[in-house]
């Protein structure tokens, strides 16, 4: 007798913690989820920023402490081991963000590394506007600080700055990216 493993769909709220799956990965069908740790101090670590296509699980990594957040609300598949290796693009995509991640968070310049992670969301995230690129995806300050590898000090006082120098411009809670800056921004991994 032969069973089939089969697929589900399931649907997390934002702020909901996703729970660890031995032996199952998620792809995102719809929404952002970041994973994270923390250092014994309690120093949050963001490893990574997820969305559509993007698959994710605790099985991807050897963090420990390891959590995922949904920062929106979210609709995962579940994919069992027997069919990770119809994911072979996504799990590479998957190691080449934390690995861009990972190289940004060391950037002793903490205003290159804001420019290069706003560069990266403005490409994942980035929506048309008639005056440039709206990164859609809203993270506070201390969100896009433990991405750096900074403090939410910091980045407020980097974006203030990126804002008088007429590089972004905020379109109510979110970046907007100037048009004529465009080409200075565009980073793919």
């Amino acid at each position: 007798m032969i069973y089939l493993e089969t697929t589900t769909s399931r649907v997390y709220k934002r702020r909901e913690m996703l729970p660890r799956r031995d032996s199952f990965i998620w792809k995102i069908e719809s929404g952002v989820v970041r994973s994270l740790t923390w250092t014994e101090d309690g120093q949050v670590i963001c490893s990574g920023l997820w969305a559509n296509g993007d698959v994710i699980g605790s099985e991807l990594t050897n963090l420990r402490p390891y959590e995922m957040e949904c920062l929106t609300d979210v609709q995962l598949t579940d994919v069992p081991r027997s069919q990770w290796g119809d994911y072979v693009d996504e799990i590479i995509r998957h190691s080449q963000t934390k690995e861009f991640l990972l190289k940004i968070s060391h950037c002793r310049a903490k205003d290159d590394a804001l420019r290069q992670l706003l560069g990266w969301l403005t490409y994942r995230f980035g929506e048309d506007d008639r005056h440039g690129r709206l990164i859609g995806l809203q993270l506070t300050h201390q969100e896009l600080a433990d991405l750096i590898g900074s403090t939410r000090v910091t980045v407020t006082r980097i974006i203030n700055d990126l804002e008088k120098v007429g590089f972004i411009s905020r379109k109510g809670r979110k970046l907007l990216f100037l048009a004529e800056s465009a080409d200075q921004w565009h980073y793919e991994i």
